[in-house]
């Protein structure tokens, strides 16, 4: 896109809507902007003097900050009682705007040709990942019968495969099969693998699933199961990596678990610095919630792969058969129909009797905690009676409380005082003190110096002196104890958010629902928050917030789909 010149002041393309700066001004200050968001805004004025441009601007902005890649204006939908311009005098604002630019330009702005306005950094992210997923990916496989079969069988014929199926649908499976094969074909031995997750956790449970493998398999492994950051060696607190286009991965086959929580930001950063002929094997559920930061890149790959006569279209393969609970599992059944969109079958289900999963509405707010009293006594007591760290970690598993969201009265902050002033009245932790044996910390932050990393999970536990320490078991299962000055930034952890649960598996789970309904309130979430438990989930809700969150499905901007289907 050519830039033009600015305009004088007062002067308008003919048919644009504009607005005087007093006008502009207060619309930014409307409660669903946040300070960055007029600063960007106030940034790209810079540029020139049409106020739709920055209005366009402080859009993008917010809209980052909800997870969208880009601000699609056909799509634009105007925040609760905010009154914008139209989607046609931000166009043409940004038309005239010395701050936009297309695709070959230099502009911290991006308008593409489909409507969409990018930061630059963000639109070359996606350019460059769909270019490199498009050099890998498609191509013929064989026939094959099963659709575990046809993931291995994919996975050996192409340098791209996406693998997508909820828990317990055999991924890992899969993949320990396809590198077996790898490793024992002629050239294996000298093949270069290397594993990873956006998560501690999840790589060490990748790890942990592919010991069956046996020494042929572990000696193959450039190192054991990392988080993406340390695989690709982050410097400069993340924001830069040892390993990129100019120092590629000494890696032929890359397999990436968890990739739903993968952001573009990782993603575009990670096929940068594969080497041209590397195998990329993405492991898992297309139906999770996305990213917490920018992007929903395993949603859009899963989605382009599926349109008709899309050149990835051979790349995916999608698991349904549950190996874990089996078609009769409640579970199964539960999580099946939100993921379907079906509100009516959901609350079937959720009416009936089972001992695997129960359901009780949501209680009054002043009754919250006296709810949650015995339900949280029985869940956590075992690991808090614990004899030593280790086990008191493997216990802390078997239980936990999930929220829908960060604040109020069912928002995780507010249930972790809850839950901790619940187990103090019953003597099971000593409330009386900051830090206490047994609380549980969730790291929110990487630390790569302490080789801990947001998503971790720890408890706090006294040594042979009594003194308190942070216990987290470390990569190779070990016990590693941190002191809690040294602690990067970290959060209770008795209940957590949806969101941060992701990666993880719990024996039981509490779904606690708002009563309220709540954009953030979606088919995925409910759906990632169900598949967290192995054996029993209990879901706590108001009928018409649990219906309007299935029939809500999340989506983000984006223009990686398009990139990727051929349109």
């Amino acid at each position: 896109m050519k830039a033009v010149a600015l305009k004088k002041p007062g002067q308008s393309p003919a048919g644009q809507t504009r607005l005087s700066p007093p006008d502009a001004l207060s619309v930014l200050e409307a409660a669903e902007f946040a300070d960055i968001d007029r600063h960007f805004s106030r940034f790209i004025l810079r540029f020139g003097e049409n106020e739709n441009a920055g209005i366009a601007a402080a859009l993008l902005s917010r809209a980052m900050r909800a997870g969208h890649i880009c601000l699609d204006l056909a799509a634009l939908v105007a925040p609760p009682d905010v009154k914008l311009p139209t989607a046609k005098a931000m166009r043409a604002a940004l038309a005239e705007s010395r701050a936009v630019g297309g695709p070959a330009d230099t502009t911290p702005l991006v308008f593409d040709g489909a409507g969409r306005l990018y930061l630059r950094r963000y639109f070359e992210y996606e350019r460059a990942l769909a270019a490199s997923i498009l050099a890998r990916g498609g191509g013929p496989v064989p026939a094959s019968g099963d659709a575990q079969t046809l993931a291995i069988a994919t996975a050996l014929a192409l340098r791209f495969v996406v693998i997508s199926g909820g828990p317990g649908t055999g991924k890992t499976t899969a993949v320990l099969k396809i590198l077996t094969q790898l490793v024992n074909a002629p050239g294996g031995e000298t093949l270069r693998i290397a594993l990873a997750a956006p998560t501690g956790k999840a790589a060490a449970r990748l790890q942990e699933s592919l010991r069956a493998g046996g020494e042929a398999l572990a000696a193959r492994l450039i190192a054991p199961a990392s988080t993406l950051h340390r695989l690709l060696g982050a410097r400069g607190g993340g924001l830069y990596f040892h390993h990129d286009a100019k120092n590629p991965l000494p890696a032929d086959v890359v397999v990436v678990d968890e990739a739903s929580m993968v952001p573009l930001t990782m993603m575009a950063k990670l096929f940068a610095a594969l080497p041209s002929a590397a195998r990329v094997i993405l492991l898992g559920d297309r139906d999770q919630l996305a990213s917490v930061e920018p992007g929903a890149v395993l949603g859009d790959i899963a989605e382009a792969a599926s349109m008709p006569g899309s050149p990835i279209a051979s790349s995916l393969v999608v698991l349904r058969k549950n190996f874990r609970f089996g078609d009769n599992s409640n579970i199964f059944k539960l999580s099946n129909a939100v993921r379907e969109g079906d509100a009516e079958g959901t609350l079937a289900i959720l009416r009936g009797t089972q001992e695997d999963v129960a359901a009780k509405a949501s209680p009054p707010r002043e009754r919250l905690a006296e709810s949650l009293r015995e339900r949280v006594v029985a869940g956590y007591a075992a690991y808090l009676r614990a004899s030593e760290p280790t086990e008191a970690i493997r216990q802390f598993q078997n239980f936990r409380v999930l929220c829908a969201m960060r604040v109020g009265p069912f928002g995780v902050e507010n249930v972790n005082r809850l839950i901790a002033q619940i187990l103090a009245d019953a003597g099971l932790i000593d409330g009386s003190e900051r830090l206490f044996r047994g609380m549980p910390l969730l790291v929110t932050r990487n630390d790569y110096h302490l080789r801990l990393f947001n998503g971790d999970i720890g408890i706090v536990w006294p040594d042979a002196e009594g003194k308190l320490n942070a216990c987290f078991i470390g990569d190779d299962g070990t016990l590693r104890r941190i002191p809690p000055a040294r602690l990067p930034q970290h959060e209770p952890a008795f209940a957590m958010t949806v969101h941060k649960s992701q990666g993880s598996e719990f024996g039981e789970v509490l779904l606690l629902l708002p009563d309220q309904p709540s954009p953030v309130l979606t088919r995925e979430l409910i759906y990632t928050g169900l598949t967290r438990a192995r054996q029993r989930v209990e879901v706590w809700f108001e009928e018409a917030v649990l219906r309007a969150a299935i029939l809500q499905k999340a989506t983000r901007g984006s223009g990686l789909r398009d990139a990727l289907s051929g349109v």
